[in-house]
């Protein structure tokens, strides 16, 4: 009883927390329209990512935000909110803005074609971070996670410490770093016997969604006792649920992120493991590749940032208390 309430109250001080850095993001750090602040010295990048309800893309965003200032430029950041339709008109307001060049992850792989072909119009090169567009003809760089080997790296430890698995997903069918992540996990328990899946739902990557959505997977499967979330807010959000069930005791939780958050419910045995993401890796590489590109020198058509399982023997290497 005592390890299901501090479930809970991690999980609900996680989502007040997460609930505030949001409020804070758009009172503070969201730019005001700085082109008419751009000098023939000072550079203006733009900035668009799924959402900046999650801390990944703040994380992200804040560290893109750190190399580019540094070097005296100033990033221009906005927030789509896991809306397509809008993301593709912050595009066009960033080409207006006059950015020299754009860092995004796409909404939806597919649908941001519009946005992509207004930048490709306008000379602006687009650096996609963390999730591949479709077309990547229209991006003069994609800077990624190695998305398919965090799901086969968790499917491999579900492997070594499992002779058998019932499985339920939470996926997100519009990113296609989600789809990656699952369906590497997939392709890995393949062909073992007593490794099935009962149960898939959707919940685009965000904690508030995954709750509900894995109450209601678990109604349906109520045997269940694993769950891979394509990230850790899901990862999260498929705890409390399975918590609030009255399954903590039976479940292993696999998530993708490698989030502070996520690594203190690992480092305590209350999550089974989550894939750590590099950040301020991807946005080194990417800042790098941005320059070369708004000056028309060559650069990389795609990076591939390697990832890392941690569990509760390995997650203190990176610390707790932050990313990595």
């Amino acid at each position: 009883m005592e390890r299901v309430h501090r479930i809970s109250v991690f999980i609900g001080c996680t989502i007040i927390l997460l609930l505030l850095s949001v409020v804070v993001f758009v009172l503070f750090f969201s730019p005001k329209d700085v082109s008419a602040d751009h000098t023939g010295e000072q550079r203006v990048f733009g900035a668009t990512y799924m959402t900046m309800n999650n801390p990944y893309y703040q994380e992200l965003d804040a560290l893109l935000r750190a190399n580019i200032e540094a070097k005296g430029d100033v990033l221009l950041t906005r927030d789509p909110a896991m809306d397509q339709t809008r993301q593709n008109q912050e595009i066009l307001d960033l080409i207006d803005a006059g950015v020299d060049a754009i860092f995004l992850t796409p909404v939806e792989w597919d649908t941001v074609q519009e946005g992509l072909e207004a930048a490709a119009a306008a000379n602006i090169p687009v650096i996609v971070v963390d999730a591949p567009v479709l077309n990547t003809e229209l991006v003069a760089c994609s800077v990624l996670s190695d998305n398919y080997q965090a799901g086969v790296l968790c499917a491999q430890h579900l492997l070594s410490v499992r002779e058998s698995a019932k499985i339920i997903l939470l996926e997100h069918v519009t990113a296609r770093s989600g789809t990656e992540r699952i369906q590497g996990f997939l392709d890995t328990i393949e062909g073992h016997d007593g490794f099935e899946v009962l149960a898939v739902g959707q919940s685009d990557g965000q904690i508030e969604h995954a709750m509900p959505v894995m109450e209601q997977l678990l109604a349906q499967a109520p045997q269940a006792d694993t769950v891979m979330a394509l990230n850790d807010p899901s990862a999260l959000g498929a705890l409390a649920a399975i918590q609030g069930a009255g399954y903590a005791d039976r479940f292993l939780v696999y998530g993708v992120d490698g989030s502070p958050e996520g690594k203190v419910l690992v480092n305590d045995h209350l999550m089974t493991a989550t894939c750590a993401q590099f950040p301020s890796r991807i946005a080194a590489q990417a800042v790098e590749q941005a320059y070369l590109a708004s000056e028309g020198s060559p650069c990389q058509k795609e990076i591939i940032i390697p990832v890392e399982l941690l569990t509760a023997e390995t997650v203190g290497r990176y610390g707790t208390d932050g990313w990595q």
